[in-house]
This record gives C-alpha cells, structure tokens and sequence, in this order.
C-alpha cells in the first residue's frame, strides 16, 4: 500500500510544513468462549426395601403353686397346688422409623486449565523513504 507523496519541486510553493502519517498495523487479539458442555446436578432419591428381622422380648411373671404350701392368689383367684399362671410384665414391639442421615459428602467445583497459546502474526508498518530527484542543472 505504498503512498507516493511527492513534495512540490518549487521551494515558494510548499507551505512551512507538510504532515505525512505513517501507519502501522497493530496486533488485536480476541477470545471467543465456546461452550462444550453444560452440566445440571441434582439429587435423586432413590427407594429400596430392607428386611428388618431382630427378636422381640416378653417378660412374664411365672407363679406356680407350690402343693402343701399356703393360698396364692393372682388377680383375687387363688391358685391350686401346682398350678401356674404369668403374667405379662412388659412386651417389646417394633416401631420401624427412618431417620435421616449423612452418608457421603460429595464436593462440586470448577477448576480452570490454562493452556499457552502460540501464533505467528506479520504486522505491516510504514516507513518513510526519501528519493532525492534531480533537478534542473544538476549532474547525473
């Protein structure tokens, strides 16, 4: 893209100064994002069933009779030689529940990997380049 930009060759015509720009091509360099993935997290609840198998406990009182020994009475009766009664003192039942509990952490985040990039770019300049011509009574 040269310029040719010749000065007059009469000295009463150019003005005091004359202003030539010189140019050159600077390096702008953009990053564009481009987006690969996107990634949604969540939990999910998920079901399964256990089977629960544990043993249940009943106390009793047992009273028995002895033969030949004084009157026992249970409940207001009384009780022939020998014979047995219980009497229930406490009953286990089984009360399934849930509770809620933490079994695992799992930590989320992002990490940034930084790669080096490398290109070769040619840049223009312009320079000033003065030909002196000849004039009119000089020698080749």
């Amino acid at each position: 893209m040269p310029d040719d930009t010749a000065l007059p060759p009469d000295p009463d015509a150019a003005p005091e100064r004359q202003l030539i720009e010189l140019r050159e091509e600077v390096l702008n360099v953009e990053k564009r994002r481009e987006v690969y993935a996107h990634a949604t997290v969540r939990r999910e609840r998920r079901v399964r069933t256990e089977v629960v198998q544990l043993e249940l406990v009943t106390e009793v009182l047992v009273i028995t009779a002895a033969p030949g020994g004084p009157a026992v009475l249970v409940d207001g009766a009384a009780l022939a030689p020998g014979e047995t009664r219980e009497i229930v003192l406490y009953r286990e039942t089984a009360l399934p529940g849930k509770e809620v509990v933490v079994t695992q952490e799992v930590h989320l985040g992002k990490d940034r990997h930084i790669r080096p990039y490398t290109a070769d770019v040619e840049l223009a300049y312009e320079e000033l380049v003065v030909n002196q011509l000849p004039t009119e009574g000089d020698p080749p």
